[in-house]
């Protein structure tokens, strides 16, 4: 378990062992892998595998991937959507919709009164 700040929780002390230095290799090593890496390896590894990568990706042509997504129950999902609202509130909000309009004609004239009221007022003064 590789630990941010290379502390070892299980060590209570926070020793290292002898000096209190733990080197990389060290690490590498006790990883978990039977095999270790040197430094100066990983360089021609790396390349290594990366010309055998384009080699494993290189078989020919794209083979063409096949939809494989079942659409027989699309049909099904729009109609269930047209359903999300119901049609009582659909109604309602017709109905509200239809009011407002009728409230902001009445809003509409009594402006238009109020002004020509206005209007009036000054010719009177």
């Amino acid at each position: 378990q590789d630990i941010p700040g290379g502390e070892d929780p299980t060590d209570p002390a926070g020793d290292r062992g002898i000096g209190g230095s733990h080197s990389r290799r060290d690490e590498l090593q006790s990883a978990g892998s039977s095999e270790s890496v040197q430094a100066d390896d990983v360089l021609k590894i790396l390349k290594e595998f990366l010309r055998d990568f384009h080699k494993l990706r290189d078989d020919g042509p794209p083979v063409e991937v096949l939809d494989i997504r079942d659409n027989s129950k699309d049909g099904e999902y729009w109609e269930s959507l047209s359903r999300v609202i119901p049609e009582r509130t659909l109604k309602l909000w017709d109905a509200l919709g239809a009011a407002l309009l009728e409230y902001h004609k009445v809003l509409s004239r009594r402006a238009e009164l109020l002004s020509e009221a206005t209007v009036l007022q000054k010719q009177n003064s």
